[in-house]
């Protein structure tokens, strides 16, 4: 089994695109806190979204935001700019739930 729940906070630098088959992805930073016995820690976890779960994200994710997400952990090879052969490991997003409400524009 390969499933993956997360609570976070959104990284505010969200990479929205679309790939040459015309397919939405998002990729993005989850921090997530969590406490060992000395003190307070937190993990950026590295997460990427598809289609139309990637086009919400993009349009309701701005950064700071919580969010619950569920999805399974993924693992791939890339070739880095320096020819070297790296591993990336990432959470592929299946469901995301947003645990507060966007900041209201205030006005100028």
């Amino acid at each position: 089994m390969n499933k993956v729940f997360l609570v976070g906070s959104l990284s505010p630098d969200l990479d929205m695109r679309v790939t040459n088959s015309g397919k939405a992805v998002c990729s993005f930073s989850l921090t997530v806190a969590f406490k060992t016995r000395v003190r307070e820690e937190m993990d950026a976890i590295d997460c990427v979204a598809w289609d139309t779960l990637a086009e919400l994200i993009g349009q309701e994710g701005e950064g700071g935001r919580r969010v619950a997400i569920e999805g399974r952990l993924h693992t791939r090879q890339l070739e880095g700019v320096d020819g070297q052969r790296k591993k990336v490991t990432e959470v592929v997003v299946r469901d995301v739930e947003f645990l507060d409400k966007p900041e209201l524009a205030r006005p100028g």
